[in-house]
Order: structure tokens, then C-alpha cells, then sequence
């Protein structure tokens, strides 16, 4: 049992677990530049689960703009839980459980929406630290009004 092997193994996991966080906090916080700080130059993104979109690799900075475009206006939580990492050198896998909740606070009715699931986040160790190189959201059900996503409304 190599003591330093594992002392560094529990470090990375608590770097990786803290990075996930951080990016579902940011987007409770409206705080984007958090989100791009938790992210690599570029990321493979999936949601085609939810919005039904083929996978696609993009810009941190252009999912970061789209990201805040469409959810200027709505409040969320994203709670993060029961963080599965596996790690192979500087490459880590986390699979957490997710659960959104959404609320358009000017729609004065059915103005929730929210989304059960899990986030399989793949990560890559950077000189920075662990970031995020693909993000994939697997949804098992949804709760509420589609359109309180910003990503389905017409944008302003």
C-alpha cells in the first residue's frame, strides 16, 4: 500500500468533486465567469437526452455566452450528489446525480421546470487544475413547463 499514492488519489478526487460543484453553483449564481473557469478551451457537450441535440464539441466560451443568454431570467438550483469518480492518470471521469429546479420569476403561472437525472462530466488534469472537457446530461424525467428554460423561449 503505497501511502502517498493514495493520500494524492483522495486529493484528486476532492479537486474533481469541488470542480463539478462549482460549475453547477455558477450557474445558480449567475457567476460565468466561474462556469468558464471550470471548463477546458474546449468541451464536448450532450444534451441530447434533454433537448434532443446530437452531441457536439464547442468553445467554452461560446457554451459559457449561450449559457448565459438563455438563463439570464430564470433562477436555478442544481443540486449535485453521490459523485462516482474514477480516475486513469490526468483524465477523470464523475458521474453525479442532478436534480434542476427552474422558476421564471415574471411568469406569473406555470412558471417551474424541472429536470431528475445525472451529469457524466469527463475532466482533464490542466496546469490549472482539473477542468471539464465534456459534459453529458442524462435526464429521467422532467416536471413543469418546457418553455421556463431559457433555451426554449424566444430570446430577447
Amino acid at each position: 500500500m503505497n501511502v502517498d499514492l493514495e493520500v494524492s488519489n483522495l486529493i484528486d478526487r476532492a479537486a474533481i468533486s469541488d470542480v463539478v460543484i462549482r460549475f453547477a453553483r455558477a450557474f445558480d449564481m449567475h457567476d460565468w465567469a466561474l462556469l468558464r473557469s471550470c471548463l477546458t478551451t474546449e468541451i464536448e457537450i450532450d444534451y441530447s437526452d434533454f433537448r434532443g441535440e446530437p452531441p457536439t464539441v464547442v468553445r467554452a466560451d461560446d457554451y459559457v455566452a449561450n449559457r448565459e443568454r438563455t438563463l439570464s431570467d430564470v433562477k436555478t438550483l442544481h443540486l449535485s450528489t453521490n459523485h462516482l469518480i474514477t480516475i486513469e492518470g490526468d483524465h477523470a471521469i464523475c458521474i453525479s446525480n442532478a436534480v434542476i429546479y427552474r422558476f421564471l420569476p415574471d411568469q406569473p403561472t406555470d412558471n417551474t421546470y424541472d429536470t431528475y437525472g445525472y451529469y457524466t462530466h469527463e475532466l482533464t488534469r490542466t496546469s490549472e487544475g482539473w477542468k471539464i472537457s465534456r459534459i453529458k446530461q442524462s435526464v429521467f424525467w422532467n416536471n413543469g413547463n418546457p418553455a421556463v428554460h431559457g433555451a426554449n423561449r424566444p430570446q430577447k
